[in-house]
């Protein structure tokens, strides 16, 4: 059974089952994201069909404080409980995860996950960051993703976003079409003229505007252009 399918059921019922195997005593709740906000057209995976923390936004909140538990609560009612620890299963610092998916015996199961997590220094040591520790692909990563073996990488799940899985031809349409929406001209084709510098936009940026377009609407002219003697 596809995640989508098995991740998906009511938030009334969730809730009590979340609530009753998780913990019922919230410490903290966080709101994340928007996922599973509507239909897609094709069944393809799309950034949009994932669940995802952001441990930026755990820092900030406070999540990663040593002992603090947290319910990730996503905007269709989807929970996921995060408990952060020390010293444990080899990691210095980490984050518990427990989360409900509905099992093949079509009863709600709660999986656990163990990730790493570590404060990275940036700014030539000046501040530091934390960064995820993916489980999957061992790489440092600010967002994970839920999928069928648990929160990832982006990149384990495949190709997420639109754009990944176009061709060099629709890619280059496509920037053509948000430069001119930039240049408020949507309606022009794609590889037409670009509209003159629009008012209030600083001459240095409209320049930059011109050499995207220039460089985006060459791969459109040699197709077309190959199509016409063909």
């Amino acid at each position: 059974m596809a995640l989508n399918q098995r991740l998906l059921f009511g938030a009334g019922l969730f809730n009590e089952i979340f609530y009753r195997d998780l913990g019922s005593t919230k410490e903290g709740e966080l709101i994340m994201g928007g996922y599973y906000s509507g239909r897609r057209a094709s069944n393809e995976k799309s950034i949009e069909a994932f669940y995802a923390i952001d441990i930026c936004q755990l820092y900030r909140d406070g999540a990663l404080t040593t002992g603090k538990i947290t319910f990730v609560r996503f905007s269709d009612g989807y929970f996921v409980k995060i408990k952060c620890k020390e010293q444990f299963w080899g990691w210095k610092h980490c984050l518990k995860v427990k989360y409900p998916i509905w099992g093949s015996d079509h009863k709600i199961e709660v999986k656990d996950q163990v990730i790493g997590f570590e404060m990275v220094d940036v700014l030539k040591g000046k501040a530091q960051r934390p960064y995820f520790f993916c489980p999957q692909l061992e790489c440092h990563a600010s967002k994970l993703f839920l999928g069928d073996t648990g929160f990832a990488h982006r990149s384990y799940h495949g190709n997420l976003y639109d754009i990944q899985r176009m061709g060099h031809f629709d890619r280059s349409i496509k920037s053509c079409r948000k430069i001119q929406e930039k240049l408020s001209c949507s309606l022009a084709g794609a590889a037409s003229e670009p509209p003159s510098r629009p008012k209030g936009m600083h001459r240095k940026t409209y320049a930059r505007y011109l050499k995207k377009h220039a460089r985006a609407s060459r791969g459109i002219i040699q197709q077309l252009g190959s199509m016409a003697f063909m």
